[in-house]
């Protein structure tokens, strides 16, 4: 009797998590606004300006090691530019890099994109 009465609380949290079978946050999220992000952000980080993302109305915070490692973005191209964005799911870019030295390396690159509760646009390949 005890253990069912301790799972109770449990179930009910769990439950106000879920509608129609699909997680509350996914209902929330925003395709368009998604890819709109990621697209701001990888033309910044293209224009050099990609350290103003988390002063802009909203912030956006970017994770990349080749970014913090300080390659610069010299182009990109998203590998399916009219697919959907979806929440936890992997967003392929073809990236065109410089070094210091000048030197150009293309990567592939996969990115999370989140729209809530804040937007964010994190490398998850590494």
């Amino acid at each position: 009797m005890r253990k069912s009465r301790s799972l109770l609380p449990l179930l009910i949290v769990a439950t106000g998590c879920w509608e129609g079978g699909e997680p509350a946050a996914a209902i929330r999220y925003n395709p368009e606004q998604a890819r709109t992000v990621l697209i701001a952000t990888l033309d910044a980080w293209k224009k050099g300006e990609a350290k103003t993302l988390p002063k802009r109305n909203p912030p956006i915070r970017f994770v990349d090691d080749d970014f913090i490692d300080g390659l610069l973005l010299a182009d990109y191209e998203i590998d399916e530019p009219d697919g959907p964005i979806g929440p936890h799911k992997d967003v392929n870019v073809i990236l065109s890099l410089r070094d210091a030295y000048g030197k150009t390396i293309h990567r592939e690159a996969r990115y999370q994109v989140a729209t809530e509760p804040a937007l964010a646009v994190l490398r998850s390949d590494r």
